[in-house]
């Protein structure tokens, strides 16, 4: 879905700080920053990600991010190991925002408590309430 000109595919599961989580056909889980958080943080100049094998609970920062105007640590959605790194946005680090769904991916994770995990995240008819009020709070 779109809203207010940022895409947001509500097949996704969010966290509140604009991370989003999709589960693949073989059950892994891919990770990234939706299309706002990765407009909002403006020209990356920096992203810090974790190292495969690396293990992270729901919640818990897996890396970070460095713009001009913006410094934070990103959220994991699921619990879970790392099992792959996007290698290709540490070259390219405008992938993040020009392909937020696609090439700019971050992680990819293997799932501990995947359905556990996934009851907490923004979901479905969820997304638009939240992120209309995200916003509104921004502003």
């Amino acid at each position: 879905m779109e809203i207010e000109g940022y895409e947001l595919p509500d097949e996704l599961y969010y966290t509140q700080d604009h991370v989003w989580a999709r589960v693949e056909d073989d059950g892994n889980v891919r990770v990234g920053m939706n299309s706002y958080g990765a407009v909002a943080a403006g020209t990356i100049e920096f992203i810090d990600l974790p190292a495969v094998d690396d293990e992270f609970e729901a919640g818990e920062a897996f890396g970070s991010l460095e713009s001009a105007k913006w410094v934070g640590g990103l959220t994991m959605p699921v619990s879970g190991k790392i099992i792959e790194v996007n290698e290709d946005i540490e070259d390219d680090l405008e992938l993040i925002a020009e392909e937020p769904y696609g090439d700019g991916w971050l992680v990819l994770i293997e799932p501990s408590k995947l359905d556990e995990d996934l009851e907490k995240l923004i979901h479905g008819g969820a997304i638009k309430p939240w992120f209309e009020e995200d916003l509104a709070s921004r502003e």
